[in-house]
């Protein structure tokens, strides 16, 4: 597991705690496990879009006198709902998870935050919205920062 998988992972812990996020079921997008079908209730599939590690200075330093890395990555969740809704709540539901990605995001590696127009996926037979977003952070030899 790469250290923006883990930092992801960890947004997505804490999100599920959040009394307002209670009615979510969250997956991963593309796991092992199959979505049901139809939809019935908020399903928020999480999936890593673009990742990148950068290394500092010369020698793998952040800083002249940290050694470490950086790492930027997209990620996005896919909130659905079930078509018989016809997208009664989903605006609100996608509002109360960007919310607790704000409260998640605990180091404050959330960079850019946007949310897309409703739009229908046939394979589901739902209705979702996606949640864009960025992080990036530094993990140093001592841990993250």
């Amino acid at each position: 597991m790469t250290q923006i998988h883990k930092q992801i992972d960890a947004l997505v812990f804490r999100m599920k705690r959040l009394s307002a996020l209670q009615d979510f079921r969250f997956v991963r997008e593309y796991a092992g496990a199959n979505i049901e079908t139809p939809v019935r209730g908020l399903l928020a599939a999480v999936c890593i879009v673009g990742e990148e590690r950068e290394k500092g200075f010369i020698g793998g330093y952040l800083t002249s006198a940290h050694r470490g890395e950086s790492y930027a990555a997209k990620a996005e969740i896919r909130v659905y709902a079930p078509r018989s809704e016809n997208g009664s709540g989903l605006s609100d539901a996608v509002s109360r998870l960007m919310a607790g990605l704000d409260v998640a995001d605990e180091e404050h590696i959330i960079t850019e935050l946007g949310a897309s127009s409703i739009e229908f996926d046939a394979n589901l037979n739902a209705i979702f919205r996606t949640v864009s977003f960025s992080v990036a952070f530094s993990v140093s030899e001592g841990g993250a920062e």
